[in-house]
């Protein structure tokens, strides 16, 4: 009997965009801490599927170019050319559980930002990193059309089947660089690594929690590591963050991190919480 392939575990690399990381980082590290993470994914069993940043930059850089209407981007890290930016993430509380959409970091209010989308016009077409199940897209799409905008079309650089369906049953077209039927699961380069945007907010602490820490986030809920694995993953996780950064880079610069000190020497800091974990 032929054995099954394991559903995708894709991966959005965006370390080495131009911009914020590229302070942050050591360029020359990157493609170790690369394969030292794909390696330890590999070793849980996971079929790890790398689509490069240069791929979903070119792509969404084309279809944002090509629309005649307004564009509202929820990422500002690969679209660089949008009208108007919607910061927006799925939240926690203090004790992780889910509580809906929060602002991201340095956005005003979701409600605030919601109301000036009128401004651009009575139809806007909307651009993301990523699709996945379209729920966020359809709340989107259901709080413009209340104040009389019309989403024209959804752009985005990897869509899954099932948020293109969801968008579908809604009359909502999508186009995107990579279309995946089933996968595992998406992660975002920079939730394997302590970088500026990584993890999940919470927007009462201003602050936010790891993906890959097994003390302060939920990774096997998060990224679907197995919970035997979880622990190493997040010393691992230590390990290659501390070595991937710039060696001046301040903590203050990057963000503020549940469980983490906020100030001082990042790679310090990161190595203080990998001894209390050796």
């Amino acid at each position: 009997m032929e054995k099954q392939t394991a559903k995708p575990y894709v991966i959005s690399e965006e370390l080495d965009l131009s911009g914020i990381y590229t302070q942050q980082i050591n360029l020359k590290n990157l493609d170790v801490f690369r394969a030292n993470l794909d390696a330890d994914l590999k070793a849980m069993g996971k079929n790890t599927l790398w689509v490069s940043s240069a791929a979903l930059n070119s792509g969404l850089a084309r279809m944002v170019d090509t629309t005649n209407v307004p564009v509202v981007s929820l990422d500002d890290r690969y679209v660089k050319l949008a009208d108007q930016y919607f910061g927006v993430s799925r939240g926690v509380d203090e004790t992780l559980n889910d509580v809906g959409y929060v602002p991201r970091a340095n956005y005003a209010s979701i409600q605030s930002q919601l109301d000036s989308i009128p401004k651009l016009g009575r139809e806007v077409v909307l651009a993301d990193d990523v699709l996945f199940s379209g729920e966020m897209m359809e709340w989107l799409i259901s709080e413009l059309a209340a104040r009389n905008v019309k989403v024209g079309g959804v752009v985005c650089g990897i869509a899954m089947g099932e948020g293109v369906a969801r968008l579908g049953e809604n009359n909502i077209s999508v186009e995107a660089c990579e279309v995946f039927e089933d996968v595992e699961d998406e992660i975002c380069e920079r939730d394997f690594a302590i970088v500026s945007g990584s993890g999940r907010r919470i927007d009462s602490l201003n602050a936010n929690a790891l993906y890959f820490d097994s003390n302060n986030g939920k990774p096997q809920q998060w990224a679907c590591i197995p919970p035997e694995a979880v622990d190493d993953f997040y010393k691992n996780g230590l390990i290659r963050s501390a070595s991937l950064l710039q060696e001046d880079v301040r903590m203050e610069s990057i963000g503020n991190f549940l469980g983490y000190n906020n100030s001082g020497n990042a790679k310090r800091e990161i190595l203080q919480q990998l001894e209390v974990r050796l």
